[in-house]
């Protein structure tokens, strides 16, 4: 009788034309979206240049910021005063403000000051900001040392030289980061959503009733909506995955194998919270709300998809040990990016396996005690 309840579901997914174009095309759009747009990387900060000096010396400090990718002087402005109305008007993110006397103080030998001015409002952007432009004076001052102690006869200088290795995403891109990760949410999004609708659909329609009261026992009538909604989620994994690879370019490093296994285990979860969400939802409406309100954005936030879970208060570290997008997150990323094996993940797996117990039990108790 499974195979007929499958049968159903699937012909049930087949007539409704909107439905095709959700499970299989969204997902793929979704990626390639979030591809894109999900980049912290920050380059040409937009600065305006107040150079109260105008000595060689100040020409050689600014070419050292606007010869790179991370700065681009935006404009040329004669008095400080004009920087933080630009700022509030968003026409440049930062200004580097140059006092006269500057290339005098470095002839002489004496200490200088160079003021930075950076728009705090997106903390990312700043940090970045001041962190390169740390390293542009830090650089900068570092030359003008070693000129002065040359002049000075001295010949033998010791230096030390830091020689920077960046294991499994050397070109530090975020996508390489960020690409592999968007597949959990994919995953989440159209398992967690269309299964709990699908059923809550059924109650709406008066049809589950129909289902139950018929000779087929209700294990196979809830296996029977559950398992086409598992098959769509390994086709998506699929299609998620090929995108990533050939269309990003992010090198899959892992096996295939530990891939769908830790995917397996994702959507033992998914597919439970989704059956949990429909013994609590009377609609459709009040189905997609639970999953918004208490399932996705407590997952984002939560699961390291954004914020690292190690910077989180160590109440919410606990809570997120306890929610399978945190591992699976682990998997994905381990297995694109490092080529993780099994002894690296098991206890993500192990953790996944648990909690999809726990909430599949849960859900089942439910689900029999609302029918």
């Amino acid at each position: 009788m499974l195979k007929f309840m499958i049968w159903k579901e699937l012909l049930q997914l087949k007539r409704d034309k909107k439905m095709f174009p959700i499970i299989f095309v969204a997902p793929v759009l979704q990626l390639i979206v979030l591809g894109y747009a999900a980049n912290f990387d920050v380059e040409r900060i937009p600065v305006a240049v107040c150079d109260q000096d105008k000595s060689e010396e100040s020409s050689q400090y600014l070419d050292k910021y606007f010869s790179g990718r991370f700065f681009q002087r935006a404009v040329n402005i004669d008095k400080s005063a004009e920087i933080e109305s630009m700022l509030e008007s968003g026409k440049i993110q930062g200004a580097i403000v140059i006092p006269s006397g500057f290339g005098r103080k470095i002839e002489k030998g004496e200490s200088s000051s160079v003021q930075l001015i950076v728009n705090g409002s997106d903390t990312n952007y700043a940090t970045n900001t001041f962190n390169y432009a740390a390293q542009i004076t830090a650089r900068y001052s570092t030359g003008i040392m070693l000129t002065k102690i040359e002049r000075a006869g001295i010949k033998d200088i010791p230096q030390i030289t830091l020689e920077q290795r960046l294991l499994f995403n050397p070109e530090l891109r975020t996508k390489d980061f960020m690409v592999p990760a968007i597949m959990g949410l994919i995953l989440m999004i159209i398992t967690v959503l269309l299964t709990s609708m699908a059923i809550v659909r059924e109650k709406e329609m008066g049809t589950i009733e129909q289902l139950i009261v018929t000779p087929i026992k209700k294990a196979p009538v809830l296996a029977g909506k559950l398992i086409p909604f598992m098959v769509i989620g390994f086709i998506d994994v699929l299609l998620v995955t090929t995108v990533a690879i050939f269309l990003f370019g992010i090198p899959f490093k892992g096996s295939a194998l530990l891939l769908f296994t830790g995917a397996l285990l994702f959507l033992f979860n998914t597919l439970g919270l989704g059956l949990f969400v429909s013994t609590v939802s009377a609609t459709q409406q009040q189905a997609m709300m639970s999953v918004m309100f208490f399932v996705m954005m407590p997952f984002i936030y939560l699961s390291g998809f954004v914020f690292p879970v190690e910077n989180m208060p160590v109440i919410f570290q606990y809570i997120a040990q306890v929610i399978p997008l945190t591992h699976f997150l682990i998997i994905v990323r381990g297995l694109f990016l490092k080529g993780s094996q099994f002894t690296d993940i098991w206890p993500s797996l192990a953790a996944m396996l648990t909690t999809g117990i726990v909430i599949f039990a849960v859900s089942m108790k439910r689900f029999r005690k609302y029918i």
